[in-house]
């Protein structure tokens, strides 16, 4: 593999590169071991480029300001979706798992279709070149159709403007190219940032989205790794991290292969889901660099959202992380539709920030 995912990425497009559909398919036909991930990781441009859209509605923010932070499953559930963000008040909306022309959401540009819906300037960037129509039950349902773009990512949109956009491939390894996790895909997990003046003091606001299917020790490289390439463009300097950090506190094995075996783990130890930072390593690494997890976040409520009836053990996965920066009020918004049933597996992550320090 080559070294440009080694380096942030700052290149900026009015539309990302498409990846034609008989591209995607060619792939997905041909040899699909880690050479072959290297190869297509590097030659496909959509994974180092990051799209900006709309228009923002002011140069910048008199905070105190309202960062939201919400893993919106797909953006499948727009009206509902917007609906939310627009209901409280974020003057940034923090996006992880946002679809482009993808089957299972309707096949639209779903940033745009929020967009249109709220207004505000548009930051997107790709995670994943999807070669099939997504996890197992979504393939089932749209089973026949084609993904008009493929495209997978995360999403930046508020109010002032965004300068400085980068873009960290936090993860490359390709563990999801082979089909062994049942959606075959090109890329790996983000991170898309960029900055935003509020009271006259720049802001360094970034969506991470961490890897569900490793393992505690993993996760807290990737945080090391992510935090460190962040200080290449804010060093020292004020950043809220908000992000769908996936804390489970154990690999995809030990939650998965036994299932009975997990459920009693966590039956002994009933604080491990709501409380994860002891198993997770990313926690310090994030206090090493500076980052305070405790004024920005309610305490012990886990952030996932199921169906009410659903047995499955629920996890606090989202997180929000500051540097530099008096937050307080925090929230955890539930991702509920008009009709009581979920509008996302996860609950959206609400806080107000301003700057501890004033412009110099």
């Amino acid at each position: 593999m080559s070294d440009w995912s080694e380096v942030v990425q700052t290149r900026i497009v009015p539309r990302l590169t498409p990846v034609p559909l008989e591209e995607r398919s060619a792939i997905l036909t041909g040899h699909r071991n880690v050479s072959d991930h290297i190869a297509n990781f590097d030659r496909l441009d959509v994974l180092r480029e990051i799209e900006a859209g709309g228009m923002a509605l002011c140069p910048e923010l008199s905070g105190p300001a309202r960062i939201l932070f919400w893993n919106v499953e797909r953006l499948r559930h727009l009206d509902a979706i917007a609906a939310t963000i627009q209901a409280s008040g974020a003057d940034v909306a923090i996006l992880c798992e946002v679809d482009r022309g993808m089957a299972r959401s309707g096949n639209t540009d779903r940033i745009g279709d929020l967009q249109a819906r709220i207004g505000g300037a548009t930051l997107y960037a790709v995670e994943f070149v999807e070669l099939g129509l997504g996890d197992v039950r979504e393939a089932r349902q749209h089973a026949g159709e084609a993904n008009r773009d493929g495209l997978h990512g995360a999403a930046l949109i508020g109010r002032a403007a965004f300068t400085r956009p980068f873009l960290i491939r936090v993860d490359a390894r390709g563990h999801w190219f082979d089909g062994a996790f049942e959606e075959p895909r090109v890329g790996g997990t983000i991170a898309l940032g960029a900055r935003v003046r509020i009271d006259a003091v720049e802001v360094t606001i970034v969506s991470v989205h961490l890897e569900s299917h490793c393992d505690p020790a993993l996760r807290g490289a990737d945080m090391q790794r992510m935090l460190a390439l962040i200080e290449t463009v804010a060093a020292g300097e004020p950043v809220i991290l908000g992000g769908d950090f996936n804390t489970s506190t154990a690999g995809l094995r030990e939650r998965r292969d036994d299932r009975a075996a997990w459920l009693a783990r966590l039956a002994q130890e009933p604080q491990r889901l709501s409380h994860p930072q002891p198993w997770e390593p990313l926690f310090g690494v994030a206090a090493a660099f500076g980052y305070d997890w405790h004024a920005c976040n309610v305490e012990g409520v886990p952030s996932q959202r199921f169906l009410d009836d659903d047995p499955r053990p629920r996890a606090k996965l989202d997180w929000f992380f500051t540097r530099g920066l008096v937050a307080r009020d925090p929230e955890i918004i539930p991702a509920v539709q008009a009709n009581g049933s979920p509008s996302s597996d996860h609950d959206a992550l609400l806080v107000t920030i301003r700057p501890s320090s004033p412009a110099s």
